[in-house]
């Protein structure tokens, strides 16, 4: 029994455009007192609005004064009086247009200015075919099947486009009956790359599964055309816009069960239902796999996994240092590093019920627990730490003091309209930076204080090869994350310079690392277990090249893979006694 994801589903380019549009300019108008309306439904997903109107984005009604306003053109565009009327009041527009529909609108309006008639491969009534129609001048026409071919009246030339969402197969098959009549006529292929890809995989993904769920807004017509498609190919299909909506007695008798997304349905909408089927799934099975399924779940989603690699790491670190490995060194950076991973869900449960839902249902559900486990962690790391002795002690504690201190508005929100960051934690890229920082601390800088200081030449290396493994394990989990961060106005890295650079700047990273390992051995900074580290750095261009792939699932899967990177570096340490030694 198995749960497929598509790998298409879920936000297309323009939609994640327009969200990340529409929240830029919310954050702005937040800082100048100003007001944020959307030019209709931002997007077909009713969960989405709600979480925009609660952040003070409202979709903009006849009755409000928008002078003052920022405007944003939702994904599907406007016809162009419709924006001339919004420019006539003194609003500030933001166009979020998609760049695809843009391209639409200036195929129509070229063509309509050297007399062609527009028709118009689409769903009458749609905001985008609405959008599109306004640019034909008042010679244009919007037909959804080849029946409707046969009620155009004759024009001598033509220009054909399609909705940038419409069904490809629907598209060609009307082109065909439109060349037989119109012998005038140009055709361009504007659907959308994105939205044929993904109903190419919704085609390949029915066949091979018993039935498909697609998650996303009934009012989505892009949703809805992908549900029709999946039907067509005589798959079971079931539409849901949540997990609340899944019927599991009409799921029961499926094996193999495929999900995808529309183009406005976020990720963790999609992992919630991905999540839900699953575990429905291990209650068939039997209770000793649903026993081992909740286990695993608990050991990633706790932390408690990502704690033996903390203390994995830790003993590699020594390694490297050219010392001998104790034991409470590792407890300190395996405890320290749980409680601050667990302190900090609490301290961002907005976040992390977006970006990991199976992680803060079991959150929610064991509150108590894991407050005292984390408050329990952080005491027992500190006594251990004192015991060690008082560099070791300071070490711990300035950490978790920069760590609380990290959180505090340290200007007055009245400096918010001069100054953008009030606090550290708001400053782009600081959570990467500082969990990094933590990681090196813990892992390589406390075995350092707790040796004779025989390694001063090992230490700047060993403190390069923790922070940039933890990094680039964090970057990436943003990356994953990079929608729900978006919506709770968090500034990560991916958010400020966006994927691709993100991405470039991984790759640089890891380079320099693979480097500096190679190199220091031979000027007698480290020994040559450095060399037996290198697979922990290909390893995370492994991961991070197949996550761009989306070859990795997302959810705790994704962090299993990634965190097994530290449990690596421990066993880097087992083959090089064996073999290296």
């Amino acid at each position: 029994m198995r749960v497929i994801v598509a790998k298409t589903a879920g936000f297309c380019m323009g939609v994640r455009k327009a969200m990340d549009k529409v929240l830029d300019a919310a954050n702005k108008s937040i800082r100048n007192n100003g007001s944020v309306y959307t030019e209709g439904p931002l997007i077909h997903n009713p969960q989405v609005l709600e979480m925009l109107k609660e952040k003070g984005i409202n979709t903009l009604g006849n009755d409000a004064d928008i002078s003052k306003s920022t405007v944003v053109i939702r994904a599907h565009g406007i016809t162009p009086e419709r924006r001339r009327e919004i420019e006539a009041t003194g609003a500030n527009i933001c166009d979020a247009t998609c760049p695809r529909v843009m391209r639409v609108q200036t195929i129509i309006d070229n063509h309509a200015r050297d007399g062609y008639s527009t028709i118009i491969i689409g769903d009458e009534g749609h905001a985008e075919v609405i959008g599109l129609l306004g640019y034909a001048r008042g010679n244009g026409h919007i037909i959804s099947s080849p029946e409707d071919v046969s009620s155009l009246p004759d024009m001598e030339k033509v220009c054909i486009v399609a909705q940038t969402t419409q069904d490809v197969r629907t598209f060609a098959l009307i082109v065909e009956k439109l060349k037989q009549r119109y012998k005038n006529h140009k055709v361009f292929e504007t659907i959308c790359s994105s939205t044929s890809k993904r109903q190419e995989e919704v085609i390949n993904l029915s066949k091979s599964v018993d039935a498909m769920i697609v998650v996303g807004g009934r009012g989505s017509a892009n949703t809805n055309r992908l549900a029709h498609i999946s039907a067509n190919e005589g798959t079971p299909t079931f539409l849901v816009e949540t997990d609340e909506e899944l019927e599991f007695k009409k799921l029961i008798d499926f094996g193999v069960i495929g999900v995808t997304a529309g183009a406005s349905t976020p990720n963790w909408l999609t992992q919630k239902v991905v999540d839900k089927v699953q575990a429905f799934q291990a209650e068939k099975v039997g209770k000793i796999r649903i026993s081992i399924e909740r286990a695993i779940t608990i050991l990633i989603g706790s932390f408690m996994y990502i704690g033996i690699g903390a203390a994995s790491f830790s003993y590699s670190s020594s390694i490297l240092l050219g010392i001998d490995p104790q034991l409470n060194f590792c407890a300190i950076a395996t405890l320290f590093l749980f409680s601050m991973y667990v302190l900090n869900h609490f301290a961002n449960k907005e976040a992390a019920a977006l970006n990991e839902p199976s992680r803060a249902e079991l959150y929610e559900k064991h509150h108590g627990i894991f407050v005292a486990f984390g408050i329990v962690a952080a005491v027992t790391s500190f006594v251990l730490a004192f015991m060690a002795s008082i560099e070791i002690f300071f070490c711990v504690f300035f950490a978790t003091l920069f760590g609380i201190a990290y959180r505090i508005s340290i200007l007055p929100k009245k400096f918010s309209r001069f100054i953008r960051y009030r606090s550290l934690e708001q400053i782009p890229g600081s959570k990467e930076i500082f969990i990094s920082m933590a990681w090196a601390v813990s892992t390589g800088l406390i075995p350092f204080l707790g040796s004779l200081r025989e390694s001063k030449l090992a230490i700047p290396v060993v403190l390069t090869f923790a922070f940039s493994m933890a990094f680039m394990r964090t970057v990436l989990l943003d990356v994953k994350d990079v929608q729900g961060d978006r919506i709770v106005g968090k500034e990560t890295i991916p958010i400020a310079i966006g994927k691709r650079n993100t991405q470039i700047s991984l790759i640089v990273i890891s380079i320099l690392l693979a480097a500096l390992l190679i190199v220091s051995p031979m000027l007698g900074w480290t020994s040559a277990f450095s060399y037996y580290l290198l697979p922990c750095v290909a390893y995370a261009c492994g991961y991070l090249y197949l996550y761009h792939k989306r070859l990795i699932p997302s959810g705790l899967a994704c962090e299993a893979i990634t965190d097994f990177n530290f449990i690596l570096a421990g066993i880097m340490v087992m083959i090089w006694w064996l073999f290296g030694h």
